[in-house]
């Protein structure tokens, strides 16, 4: 899989793909090459997958600390 196309899928689809990829290794049914490309191409989505969680991860710690700053903030009634 290009680096370009890599980046331009959502987590999901590139889950899906490596739940794909999964499948057709431990199937057993593919040449030595055919393996290592698919690895290969498994590791850069598994990678993938891992940079859209920990940006979905940053997104919602910033959203929360900005929500207790806020509230910090408040003046109390």
């Amino acid at each position: 899989m290009e680096t370009q196309d890599l980046h331009a899928l959502s987590f999901e689809d590139g889950y899906d793909r490596l739940e794909k990829v999964i499948a057709q290794l431990e199937a057993g049914e593919l040449s030595l090459e055919e393996s290592v490309a698919l690895y290969e191409e498994g590791i850069q989505l598994a990678s993938h997958c891992c940079r859209k969680l920990d940006d979905a991860e940053l997104r919602i710690h910033s959203l929360l600390n900005c929500s207790l700053e806020e509230s910090d903030s408040s003046p109390v009634a």
